[in-house]
């Protein structure tokens, strides 16, 4: 059964001993105080690293209106899936400097005749969420609804606590899943070669 943000929040509630909801809209205090925070923290959540499970990559449209200052051209950003934040911005796999400005990204360079790649991350379905993730989102909204639900300061600091290690163990455990990089030794090697005596 594919994991919702029900089932994460009423996880993060039996964490801190409060009742579990079935829904945001429940008339409870807990419903309510999911309902306000959950996808806030969720967002904040998924801009702490570059998570593999919701890392998107798009080409970007030229748009025919040009900025009005500074900048050259106009590229639309993607709003499906929901952008959140802009990791890299590439022509020819080489990274470019920009500026976002609302749903645009403004450069100086690489016009008409350019492929602008954006990589980003997104706001993911729960049902995608790896366990190391839902675990480290868990113990966050835990250590959240201990101030607002239980007011216990003993279990925010505990929560924190241990969000903070799960999130380095998600962190350790996503970076994994990439090929590794090779350092390119050769300018080293002809280097030291040529230097020999």
């Amino acid at each position: 059964m594919a994991t919702t943000k029900i089932d994460i929040c009423s996880t993060a509630l039996i964490l801190i001993g409060a009742t579990t909801i079935t829904s945001f809209t429940d008339d409870s205090t807990e419903a309510t105080v999911c309902n306000t925070i959950y996808e806030d923290i969720l967002k904040a959540s998924l801009t702490r690293h570059r998570w593999r499970f919701a890392s998107e990559q798009k080409q970007l449209s030229l748009l025919t209106a040009t900025p009005t200052g500074r900048f050259a051209y106009a590229y639309q950003l993607p709003t499906s899936p929901q952008l959140i934040q802009i990791i890299t911005l590439t022509v020819n796999d080489a990274v470019i400097p920009y500026e976002r400005y609302g749903d645009k990204v403004y450069l100086d360079s690489y016009g008409s005749t350019s492929t602008v790649v954006c990589d980003y991350i997104f706001r993911q379905d729960e049902a995608y969420f790896p366990p190391h993730f839902i675990l480290a989102l868990e113990y966050h909204l835990a250590s959240l609804f201990a101030g607002s639900i239980a007011r216990d300061s003993g279990m925010i600091k505990q929560f924190s606590e241990m969000a903070e290690r799960q999130y380095l163990v998600a962190k350790n455990i996503d970076s994994a899943e990439k090929t590794n990089q090779q350092l390119n030794v050769t300018r080293f090697t002809n280097l030291r070669q040529s230097t020999r005596i």
